[in-house]
């Protein structure tokens, strides 16, 4: 009767690591087959090429911000010697213009001699 309590552990503990290998063993087997349907399926480059075409517009998006901003900081440097330059004459009377290249600038306006005994409207 020892002989068989003895062998009777060994035979129960075989039994479950044979369990887990098979189990491991089919997880694998489903993973690799799970790649592989991902790799080999045809929505997986739309999906790709979608993310691909919303980078680029992302990046044209940004572009088009970092332009806009650089036109604002010049446009603020242009108004800025503007305003310096009415503040050297602050009597004069001036009149804004669309100059060929798009950007508006302060031209001083010389009255006309009836003009010029009447003070200019502000």
């Amino acid at each position: 009767m020892s002989a068989d309590i003895t062998e009777s552990p060994k035979a129960a503990s075989a039994g479950p690591s044979k369990l887990v290998t098979i189990l491991a063993g089919g997880a694998f087997a489903l993973s690799l087959a799970n790649t592989v349907l991902l790799v080999l399926n045809p929505t997986a480059s739309k999906v790709e090429q979608f993310n691909e075409s919303l980078k680029s517009d992302l990046a044209d998006s940004i572009a088009s911000v970092h332009k806009k901003i650089d036109g604002l900081k010049s446009a603020e440097v242009e108004w800025q010697n503007v305003l310096k330059k009415s503040s050297e004459k602050p009597d004069a009377v001036y009149k804004i213009v669309k100059s060929p290249d798009g950007f508006l600038t302060l031209t001083e306006i010389t009255p006309a001699a009836g003009e010029a005994s009447e003070p200019p409207v502000k």
